[in-house]
This record gives structure tokens, C-alpha cells and sequence, in this order.
């Protein structure tokens, strides 16, 4: 009796474990990738260690509180403090103005070849803003057939910037010459004739280019034409109406 009990007891006790596992439901997990940084590389040079780039290349992997090295870092040969540069970036070596907004107010500029022919050409120019000046020069020559004197008073217009690049020069320019008229007359082999003296003004219109460099030196040349708005003329001849205008000067803003 008790042997028929056991056994009836281990069927139903089967028949039930059958059931729940009908009932239990399966899934299937993704998959799961797991990355471990890698140890940094250390390079040996002249027998001395130097950092090289970390093995992990993209700063996403990196584990939390940790900051990658750069991809290399190239030998230091040189003090910055004799680099031309921008904040760490290398410029040539008197081109560091052309990156900067910041410029020099004054500049002061002479013609040097004209010393050699009794010409001489002085220009003084203040900055007005980024792209104007005011300009003021004056100049006289002194040679064997004439001498006079003229003035001028512009506004050079720059297109980059001020004292640096391309630029047209508005202004207006008043020029007195004196003819000496000398001649020869071959009978007495001695000198003679008459002067004469020309006073005009007008506007003038200039196209130049002006270099300046970190040391504050420069050099501007231009050329254009000049109206004679107003002749006081005492030549016989009638002189012409418009005429070529330009210098070429050397100079040192500040």
C-alpha cells in the first residue's frame, strides 16, 4: 500500500515539473562587447624616457578621469622666445602686423633717392581710423634749370588696412616753379634769357601700395595725376591741364 502511494505520489510530482517548464519563457540577450584601455607606450630616447601618445585613440574609450596625450609631440630646437608667433602659431619674421588688427598712428616718411638730385620730399600722416589717414608733405627741388616748392593734403584710402596694402589717395596739391631760362649765346659765349614762374592748384587722385613691417619701418609709392584748377602762369606757352603726379618714400610709423 505505502509502495503505490510513493509512486503515485513521483507521477503527479513529474507531471507538475513538466508543466511549469511549458510555461517558462526564453530570451535571448544582445550582444556584449567590453573594452579595457590599454597600457600607455613609452618610447626610449638617448637613454632617457620620453611620453609618447596613449594607445587609445578615441577619447570615448578612455576610462573616466583620465586625459589622453596628443597624437605626438615634436622635439623643442628653439626658445619661443626667439620664434616669430601668435599665440603658438609660427609667422615669418616681420609679417606678424598683417595678422593683427592692431596698427601704429604716425608715420614719418622722406624721399632718400631725391637727396642725390636736389629733391626733397618730407610726409607726415596720422591714422584716422582703420582704413583712412590724414597725410601732409612737403617738397622743393633746386636744380640747374628750376626750383619751386609745392604742398600737398590727403586722405589715403586703404583697402586693408592702415600704412599695409593697396590704397587711393584723394588730395589736394599746390606747386609753384620757377624756370631759370638759362641759355647761351654763341656770340659772347655768355649766358642770358628770362625766368618765368608757375603757381597752380588742384585735385589730385593717386593709386599705391604701402609695405610696413613689425619694426615699425615702411615704404609707400604711388602715382596718379593732378587738375589745375588755378593757374597763375607767366610763360608764353599755354601748360597743360592735367599732369602725372607721384613719389616714392621710405619711412618709420610709430
Amino acid at each position: 500500500m505505502m509502495k503505490r502511494a510513493a509512486l503515485f505520489s513521483l507521477t503527479l510530482s513529474m507531471f507538475a515539473t513538466a508543466a511549469r517548464a511549458d510555461e517558462t519563457t526564453t530570451t535571448t540577450a544582445g550582444t556584449l562587447v567590453v573594452v579595457t584601455p590599454s597600457a600607455p607606450i613609452v618610447v626610449q630616447t638617448n637613454g632617457a624616457a620620453a611620453p609618447a601618445a596613449a594607445a587609445v585613440a578615441d577619447p570615448a574609450l578612455a576610462p573616466p578621469g583620465v586625459t589622453l596625450a596628443p597624437p605626438s609631440t615634436a622635439p623643442q630646437n628653439e626658445d619661443w622666445s626667439n620664434v616669430s608667433h601668435i599665440n603658438g602659431v609660427p609667422i615669418k619674421v616681420g609679417e606678424r602686423g598683417d595678422y593683427l588688427y592692431k596698427f601704429k598712428k604716425v608715420n614719418i616718411s622722406a624721399d632718400p633717392f631725391g637727396l642725390f638730385f636736389g629733391y626733397y620730399d618730407v610726409a607726415a600722416s596720422y591714422a584716422l581710423s582703420q582704413n583712412v589717414a590724414l597725410s601732409v608733405s612737403m617738397t622743393g627741388w633746386s636744380t640747374d634749370s628750376s626750383s619751386g616748392y609745392q604742398a600737398t593734403v590727403s586722405l589715403p584710402i586703404y583697402f586693408r588696412r592702415t600704412y599695409s596694402g593697396p590704397y587711393l589717395e584723394p588730395g589736394l596739391i599746390m606747386r609753384s616753379t620757377n624756370d631759370n631760362g638759362d641759355s647761351f649765346d654763341c656770340d659772347d659765349c655768355g649766358s642770358g634769357g628770362t625766368s618765368s614762374n608757375d603757381t597752380w592748384a588742384g585735385p589730385e587722385l593717386l593709386f599705391g601700395w604701402h609695405w610696413t613691417f613689425d619694426s615699425g619701418l615702411n615704404i609707400a609709392m604711388a602715382a596718379g595725376v593732378a587738375k589745375h584748377a588755378t593757374d597763375n602762369q607767366g610763360m608764353d606757352y599755354s601748360d597743360s591741364s592735367t599732369e602725372p603726379v607721384g613719389y616714392f618714400r621710405v619711412g618709420y610709423a610709430f
